[in-house]
This record gives structure tokens, C-alpha cells and sequence, in this order.
């Protein structure tokens, strides 16, 4: 297994452990969601990196085959020269071999853009964390306000009720 699809897994698996911990309740607060944001978008950006480094690879690799095709035809059409039924089988398969050339630079290319969907999804989930973390500081101040308003009313209510009046600094 190349280093590319080693890392490639690797990867998944984390982005695989960090979703499960997010649905599985474990983010209860806006920290955990803004650093569950962040290692998410970290993976995305290093799956992109990699993604873009297996594709450069590959490219390579495919004209190597290319240039390797053409030379082998070459060298078979020089040495079948006086030969016209061996010269076409010789352009047959090489034909053969640019249709399968072609047809998996296409499987390359489809794997590469399913990838990168992916990695937009990644994307997008961290993007939704965040505006979950910010909805949440949100609502854990609406809390906090809501709560202080009612225990101040509360407190108020018992000094009226025990005589004691509040007057909030200002004279009788």
C-alpha cells in the first residue's frame, strides 16, 4: 500500500472517529464544538493536500505508461516494417492500450472529483459546527441573562416580602 493511501485511511478513520464522537452527544458546549470545527476543517485541508499529491503522482505515472506505449509500438512497427498484417495488429493494440489509458485516466479523474466532494462535505460540516458553537455561546447568554433577571426578581420579591426594600443606590 503506497504512503498516499496509508494516509489516505488514516485520515478517514480520524474524520470517522471525530463525526462519531459529534453525534454521539459528546459536544455539549461551544468549545468542543469550535474545536471539533477546526480539527474537522484541519482534516479536510490535509485530505485536499494529499488528494492533490496522489493526483500529481498518478498523472506521472500515467505518462510514463503513455510514452512506454508509444515507444513499444514504435519498436514493433519498426521491426514488423515490410510485415502489413503484422503492422496492424500492432496499431490495433496500441489503439487498445490509448483506450485503456484513457479509460482510466477517467476512472482517476471521477475517484479524484468523489474525493473532493468529500473533503467540500468535510467542509461544510465544520462550517455548520461553527454556527452551532456561535448559536450556542448565543443561547448559553440568553440563559444566563433570563436566569440572572429571574433570580433578581426573586431576590427582590423575598426583601419585599421580609420589609427590606431595594432601592439599586438611589435615596429614599
Amino acid at each position: 500500500m503506497s504512503a498516499h493511501m496509508t494516509r489516505t485511511c488514516m485520515m478517514t478513520s480520524a474524520m470517522g472517529l471525530v463525526l462519531n464522537v459529534l453525534t454521539g452527544g459528546c459536544a455539549g458546549n461551544a468549545r468542543v464544538e469550535l474545536t471539533a470545527a477546526d480539527s474537522v476543517e484541519m482534516l479536510g485541508a490535509s485530505m485536499t493536500q494529499t488528494l492533490a499529491e496522489y493526483h500529481a503522482d498518478l498523472a506521472r505515472f500515467d505518462e510514463e505508461r503513455q510514452r512506454a506505449a508509444v515507444q513499444a509500438f514504435i519498436e514493433r512497427v519498426r521491426t514488423d516494417i515490410a510485415d502489413n498484417a503484422a503492422t496492424d495488429a500492432h496499431a490495433e493494440a496500441f489503439r487498445q492500450a490509448l483506450q485503456h489509458l484513457d479509460a482510466d485516466r477517467q476512472t482517476a479523474w471521477e475517484r479524484y472529483a468523489a474525493s473532493l466532494d468529500n473533503v467540500a462535505t468535510l467542509r461544510e460540516i465544520a462550517q455548520g459546527l461553527r454556527r452551532l458553537a456561535l448559536d450556542s455561546m448565543s443561547l448559553d447568554d440568553d440563559v444566563r441573562r433570563y436566569f440572572g433577571e429571574v433570580m433578581e426578581r426573586r431576590q427582590e420579591a423575598k426583601e419585599q416580602a421580609s420589609g427590606k426594600r431595594v432601592t439599586n443606590g438611589e435615596g429614599p
